[in-house]
């Protein structure tokens, strides 16, 4: 049997070659969870802009119910901006007596971003109960 020694050349080679494989698939893992950090903080970020937007509507909405409990239809405004960059535009129908349908388009624009936009709409019953003027929602 005949044993090969390898000279202290090849071995410092071998390990060059080792240690530049490890960096590669290091820096390739790295770069692989940096874009996924990214893309994920693209997700939360859209998500954070649409709930807002989702409670820019609501509020709304409940600002709406509050003029048709107060019997002042003739004052809900058409538009309302109530943060910088969003417009709300409010739209009450009067179906029946005391019944009205609600449609609220909300719309956000953050910074150099596109707008985000929201929409809710509701039929609601206005009606007396306890001496009191109550709210009630009959539907979409």
């Amino acid at each position: 049997m005949i044993i090969i020694k390898a000279s202290s050349d090849q071995r410092r080679g071998v390990a060059l070659i080792t240690c530049l494989v490890l960096m590669a698939l290091t820096s390739a893992l790295l770069v692989s969870v940096v874009v996924q950090e990214l893309s994920t903080r693209k997700k939360f970020e859209q998500i954070n802009l649409e709930t807002k937007v989702q409670n820019l509507a609501m509020s709304a909405q409940e600002i709406v119910l509050g003029f048709l409990l107060e019997d002042a239809v003739a004052k809900i405004p058409l538009t309302m901006n109530p943060i910088p960059g969003s417009k709300v535009s409010l739209k009450v129908l009067e179906t029946s007596k005391s019944s009205y349908t609600v449609e609220i388009d909300a719309e956000y624009t953050p910074q150099n971003k596109k707008p985000v936009r929201s929409t809710l709409s509701g039929s609601f019953l206005i009606k007396t109960q306890d001496g009191k003027r109550v709210a009630l929602s009959v539907g979409k």
